[in-house]
């Protein structure tokens, strides 16, 4: 976890220095949450819809797009209701890089355009949105463990504080990040955002109640939910899908 300046000309002291983490399993979403994923969430819970959200609620062709304009209290909210929760920013960074660490998940070569969606030195494009890509495209940047768009398209919220001198602390089992802060950690780098921000190890954060067309989420959970907890969580999807067919026949 972490860089080494020696090998990555981008890291940041944030990310020093690099260490070994070990973790207990988990389970990670293979894709980031999209608009039609958190519209169920909407209608099962009255929660706000997101600020761009215009046409009933949004147009057909954005509906596998990642949500934005999310809070880390929306994204956490969210989580919960799904019966899952956000990964830790030591999950999130495992689920990205594999044992082995390379500088994108893919491994460690610059960013490509069929890799990735990233704004690439001299094309930032501005806000116009959507420039976001579907949340199954891009299957030649997956990470080592088969984890779609772990850099680019949107930043992704993970359950951290942030502190800038974390690890130093030298925390290697299933770290948790700080008990307190005033910011959370969001990994990945967007679609407006050079390479060096999306590369696996760096490390952005902003307020809990940041809201940012750049940023969305992902959920994960421990590998030992139980079986009930996800028989529960399916009913529930079910039952939103039925509100959600009702509401686009409308």
């Amino acid at each position: 976890m972490g860089s080494d300046p020696h090998k990555d000309r981008a890291a940041g002291p944030q990310e020093l220095p690099q260490h070994e983490v070990y973790l207990d399993p988990f389970l990670i979403d293979r894709f980031e949450i999209s608009n039609v994923d958190y519209l169920l969430f909407v209608l099962g819970t009255g929660a706000e819809w997101p600020q761009f959200w215009r046409e009933s609620p949004f147009p057909e062709k954005v509906a596998l797009h990642p949500v934005i304009n999310v809070s880390w209290y929306e994204a956490d909210a969210y989580c919960r209701w799904a019966g899952k929760r956000l990964p830790t920013e030591a999950e999130w960074e495992k689920a990205a890089r594999g044992e082995h660490g390379p500088v994108f998940p893919w491994g460690d070569e610059p960013a490509g355009w069929i890799k990735s969606n990233i704004a690439h030195p001299g094309s930032k494009r501005g806000f116009k949105y959507p420039p976001l890509a579907n949340v199954f495209r891009y299957d030649k940047g997956v990470s080592p463990y088969g984890v779609y768009q772990m850099a680019g398209n949107v930043s992704e919220w993970v359950s951290d504080w942030f502190d800038p001198h974390y690890y130093r602390r030298g925390v290697n089992v299933n770290p948790q990040g700080p008990e307190t802060g005033e910011m959370k950690v969001f990994r990945g780098g967007s679609w407006n955002e050079d390479p060096e921000v999306a590369r696996s190890a760096g490390r952005n954060a902003g307020l809990p109640d940041r809201k940012s067309y750049l940023t969305g989420f992902r959920c994960a959970a421990n590998e030992s939910r139980s079986s009930s907890a996800k028989q529960e969580v399916q009913g529930e999807t079910e039952g939103q899908e039925e509100l959600l067919r009702t509401n686009l026949e409308k």
